[in-house]
């Protein structure tokens, strides 16, 4: 008897603790989606969509009654209706200079309206200081020969700049008197202090490559001589004849606002694989939906290798 009462108690104690949960995930999507990345001497570009459930295989959902209204400095440059069947539109017709304020409003058919607005920057020269050849530590690996260069960065006094460097090689073959050209991008080496991860950016993305982007916080309103380090392969004379290298310092001007978008960015995909770091939200300066617009220009030197 007292064996079965035991078994009774055991039978009771698991079924008892067995419950069924029940989750009811809310499916999130519907919102307006705007970009757009406005540069002088180019087309204006926008993308409109929808975002998209979580559970969404989909990138985004395409809209079928989108307008786009473009203002620039406070008046119509543009009004259209976006193409359903493109993921960006493309105006030739809307010009963009530097100092220009633009706002981009977009509604659908649903009612739903959203607006952005965004300043284009003033570009900041970049020249190409000096450069040499040395042997470097990479990575405990030894040392290896690397051509450091010096770029200065003539940063305006009281004006909080933000800026990408963007490093390209272009290997050409002259043919007929023509050249013609592939361009690669350089993953060069962020050792200088302004690539530095700031404070409120977290102790855990001490090592995060943000693409090269950086502000001026540490040089506001000086001459700032920039260091990096390309591997030597990428700064000599081709083997072959009828061929050149060269390499060009891009120096992008951005917003504030494509800074604070690009950097939480990178730190929300950094997180998506380490559960105990908290969401990240990317920033957003879309107002009633999501996205960004911005704008940047740009300044340039290169060094040429025959």
């Amino acid at each position: 008897m007292r064996k079965y009462i035991c078994i009774v108690v055991t039978l009771a104690i698991f079924v008892s603790c067995e419950k069924s949960l029940e989750f009811r995930f809310e499916e999130k999507g519907g919102k307006l989606v705007m970009f757009s990345f406005l540069t002088p001497d180019s087309s204006f570009n926008v993308h409109l969509s929808k975002s998209v459930s979580h559970m969404s295989v989909d990138d985004f959902e395409r809209i079928y009654d989108g307008n786009i209204t473009v203002y620039r400095n406070g008046k119509i440059v543009d009004d259209f209706i976006f193409p359903f069947d493109k993921t960006w539109a493309y105006r030739d017709n809307v010009v963009i200079s530097e100092g220009d304020i633009f706002r981009i409003e977009a509604y659908d058919s649903g009612e739903q309206s959203i607006s952005a607005e965004t300043r284009v920057p003033y570009s900041v020269p970049i020249t190409i200081s000096d450069t040499v050849t040395i042997e470097r530590e990479q990575n405990g690996n030894g040392k290896t020969p690397m051509l450091q260069c010096k770029l200065t960065i003539p940063d305006r006094e009281g004006v909080a700049d933000y800026y990408q460097l963007l490093v390209f090689e272009e290997l050409c073959v002259v043919t007929a008197g023509d050249s013609v050209c592939k361009r690669t991008e350089i993953d060069y080496s962020k050792t200088d202090p302004v690539f530095y991860v700031r404070d409120q950016e977290g102790s855990l993305i001490g090592g995060l490559d943000f693409g090269g982007c950086f502000s001026d916080h540490l040089f506001d309103g000086e001459n700032y001589a920039l260091t990096i380090y390309l591997p030597v392969q990428y700064v000599t004379a081709p083997a072959s004849s009828g061929m050149y290298r060269k390499i060009f310092f891009l120096l992008l001007s951005h917003t504030r606002q494509y800074y604070d978008y690009y950097r939480s960015r990178t730190v929300a995909e950094y997180g998506y694989e380490l559960p105990l770091l908290d969401p990240i939200r990317i920033y957003s300066n879309v107002e009633g939906g999501l996205g960004l617009v911005s704008a940047y220009s740009i300044s340039a030197d290169s060094l040429v290798f025959y």
